[in-house]
């Protein structure tokens, strides 16, 4: 296990948080916010005594409106910080053999997070696991041909501009889509079953809307993390996902369809979303660093283990987060 000086990672600049005028919580909506997050995993769950696993714990993004600040890991196994070469997601990759009595895995972090408004364009071409080109074809769950583009072309008839019908689609996923966790078929980001069930999770309601612009040609990307519930400190029950669509003349701008249907805001979350959240991921069909032996990830925000080359059922994690009092500087 690796000793707090060699497992931090050199903070970022922050971003020079300002508290509220009265004192109390910043505005979501304007204001950054700092949280501190542990990420647990069970390693004690692991039964195949003897055999050799491996571990990808998904990292934290550092981005436009995120900076990771001190990470401090434990893990009983060496492992290391990757990358994967498609979406340039991070994560850590541990390598060991199972025995009784295993430590859990701990990656303990801070982070500063700003409202999101997207990534605008700027003097250089958007490259990497921003570039439009990356976001364009389907995904195992997200087909863009039969009923999906059907009804993306119904949507947006009589539309002349991409931003037409960019917003037609948001309103369409707003209006017929119910935020609804009961019985099985959700949560596994299947366009189509969204489209014929219309209801589903954040996963769902975000593969639908994915899946209608690329139909026609506009690129969309999946975003997966960590909602930061209200109060000051406990545990998150639970992953959330979000969208961002290419706009050639502004860039990249967010949409939160699911979370606009849960509390009537459907304004509010077209084009800019509130600081509560920790993006992790982004991509769909995720081959991991070093590649996995298993299928493609359908998307990437729990752990993932393999023993002796064989995918394996996920070990049991706890994510705990504490708001941290905004900086002056």
């Amino acid at each position: 296990m690796r000793s707090w000086f060699a497992a931090c990672i050199p903070a970022a600049v922050t971003f020079g948080l300002i508290a509220a005028a009265s004192g109390g919580v910043p505005d979501a909506w304007k204001m950054p916010a700092r949280y501190e997050l542990e990420y647990r995993v069970h390693l004690a769950d692991l039964t195949a005594a003897g055999a050799k696993a491996r571990l990808w714990v998904p990292y934290p993004a550092d981005s436009r409106d995120q900076r990771i600040l001190v990470v401090h890991m434990e893990s009983p196994w060496p492992w290391t910080l990757q990358t994967e070469k498609k979406f340039g997601n991070r994560m850590v990759y541990n390598e060991g053999i199972v025995g009784s009595g295993l430590a859990d895995f701990v990656m303990r972090f801070q982070v500063e997070r700003k409202p999101s408004i997207g990534v605008p364009l700027g003097t250089e071409p958007l490259l990497g696991g921003l570039s439009p080109a990356l976001y364009r074809a389907p995904d195992r769950l997200v087909p863009l041909t039969g009923t999906i583009e059907q009804i993306a072309r119904q949507e947006s008839k009589g539309l002349s501009t991409e931003e037409e019908k960019i917003r037609a689609f948001y309103d369409y996923v707003y209006r017929t889509m119910t935020y609804n966790k009961d019985g099985t078929g959700w949560g596994r980001g299947d366009a189509l079953w969204a489209c014929t069930n219309k209801r589903g999770n954040c996963t769902d309601f975000h593969s639908l809307f994915i899946g209608m612009l690329r139909s026609q040609g506009i690129p969309a990307r999946f975003l997966i993390g960590f909602p930061i519930p209200d109060g000051g400190e406990g545990a998150i029950p639970g992953y959330h996902c979000w969208a961002e669509f290419y706009d050639a003349k502004r860039g990249w701008l967010p949409v939160d369809a699911s979370e606009a249907k849960k509390k009537g805001l459907q304004d509010a979350y077209f084009g800019s979303l509130p600081n509560d959240r920790v993006e992790f991921t982004t991509g769909r069909d995720i081959v991991l660093e070093p590649p996995q032996a298993g299928e493609p990830l359908n998307y990437f925000v729990y752990p993932y283990v393999e023993i002796d080359g064989r995918p394996a059922p996920s070990p049991k994690s706890e994510i705990h987060f504490k708001r941290l009092e905004e900086s002056s500087s």
